[in-house]
């Protein structure tokens, strides 16, 4: 484990009494520094698995996007990389945006922060997948270790943002 997923999960019992918008933040926040990216992003998953709700942005995201329409709400036949995660129910890795030839890369919006490296991965309960992770612009390659302790983390942080969403 290294030491910002450490860090990160023990600072989720402190997490407890904020209120959802706080806990949204700390939880990109951790995302963020568990593997050096710049950028992080949460969606709830639907019960039906076809639907997705953007919940959480990192900050730094937020502030780079131009974009003038941010939806919320997704269906997932209608997403690009990032719902590969979902269709693909592993976590998937680009290193090379630019580079990348998949059928499923539908680039994005003008004004959208621009995205050189990005690593998504899904979250389940049971066999339903509820919630889709990502990061992105790491300065160094992706891993499936930054999945996995990202991921564990998330496992963590889930059932505590799941209280706040109900």
């Amino acid at each position: 484990m290294n030491s910002a997923l450490t860090e990160a999960m023990a600072g989720l019992p402190l997490q407890a009494d904020r209120p959802l918008d706080g806990i949204k933040q700390g939880i990109n926040t951790a995302l963020c520094s568990i593997c050096e990216s710049s950028l992080a992003y949460f969606a709830t998953v639907a019960a039906d698995q076809k639907s997705l709700t953007m919940i959480g942005w990192s900050m730094s995201a937020m502030l780079m996007c131009k974009t003038i329409d941010k939806p919320l709400f997704y269906k997932l036949e209608e997403t690009g990389l990032w719902g590969d995660a979902i269709r693909e129910r592993k976590p998937v890795i680009t290193n090379d945006y630019k580079g990348l030839v998949k059928p499923t890369k539908k680039g994005y919006p003008e004004g959208h922060v621009d995205v050189r490296r990005h690593m998504n991965f899904p979250i389940f309960e049971g066999s339903k997948i509820v919630l889709v992770v990502g990061v992105g612009n790491k300065k160094t390659d992706y891993t499936l270790d930054d999945a996995a302790n990202l991921a564990t983390y998330m496992n963590a942080a889930w059932p505590l943002l799941k209280s706040k969403l109900t």
